[in-house]
């Protein structure tokens, strides 16, 4: 190819390219590339596969035939199934416990685990589950699941392994139950900051694709869409820390020095609290 065709080809695409907005043109390609980022469950996986490991060394200890994990569902005290080992495990992990319902209910509100040896002859049963998935309970353990800070979810023990009629759960395996439950707890809660890390990291990608062509995300969008989040409360303040880091890193670098400056200081002071103070949680 001479010079002269090159030059004659390179002006023609100039010409047209001039002619066109580059946001316009690059716009939709861009955008194709960051939305196929997906780190969806990536966090979560692990964890999860961890608790349905724990779940089944506690459901061999206490002797159960069924065993699952709840975890909140709303804001309100309602409960889910984050897991469970049951026949049934599909229909279960559809089920919402309403707020207050049912001996798990009572447990998460409470904090103070049940053992239950005919669930026919308790008012506050919640038959509803049995009714949607056929399963027939008749013994029960139910022992909350607490961090440091609060209940983040109940370990339920349903049924002995074998033909009814059951013994009752007895005081050591309730024992057992209270043992799985502390580590269960702390997967449950590092779970809920697996998924909150996620959803940050997809609204960010999803912020970035709009900004592709110009438009940004406010501060007081994104604080809104933090606080609709069903997650512990202490890990929504975590994403509104997230919102407002955004904004502070988004200035110069006198802000973020700044920034960087009062969070260390603060983190000197609890550690220092902490020390002086055995126990101390906070203000």
């Amino acid at each position: 190819m001479s010079n002269e065709v090159f030059d004659n080809d390179y002006s023609d695409f100039s010409h047209d390219t001039d002619s066109t907005d580059s946001s316009g043109l690059f716009a939709e390609p861009l955008g194709e590339v960051i939305d196929r980022i997906d780190v969806s469950n990536s966090l979560t996986t692990p964890i999860k596969e961890a608790i349905d490991q724990v779940l089944r060394l506690a459901a061999d200890a206490v002797g159960s035939e069924v065993a699952s994990v709840l975890v909140r569902d709303g804001n309100e005290g309602g409960l889910k199934f984050l897991t469970a080992i049951s026949e049934v495990k599909e229909e279960l992990l559809k089920l919402r416990v309403p707020p207050g319902k049912g001996i798990a209910g009572l447990v998460f509100g409470s904090g103070q685990p049940m053992a239950v040896s005919d669930v026919s002859s308790v008012g506050s049963f919640w038959s509803e589950a049995d009714k949607k998935t056929g399963f027939k309970t008749i013994t029960l353990l139910a022992t909350p699941l607490r961090t440091d800070t609060e209940t983040v979810g109940v370990l339920e023990f349903i049924n002995r392994k074998g033909d009814p009629p059951y013994p009752p759960f007895a005081p050591e395996e309730m024992d057992h139950a209270a043992y799985f439950a502390g580590t269960l707890a702390r997967l449950v809660d590092a779970h809920d900051i697996a998924e909150l890390v996620e959803s940050i990291f997809d609204r960010s990608m999803k912020s970035m694709i709009s900004g592709v062509d110009g438009t940004q995300e406010s501060a007081d969008d994104l604080r809104e869409w933090v606080n609709s989040l069903v997650t512990a409360p202490e890990h929504r303040d975590m994403g509104m820390v997230w919102v407002s880091l955004r904004e502070v890193f988004r200035k110069s670098d006198a802000e973020r020095e700044l920034c960087l400056e009062l969070l260390e200081t603060l983190a000197r002071f609890a550690q220092k609290r902490s020390t002086e103070n055995p126990g101390y949680v906070g203000f």
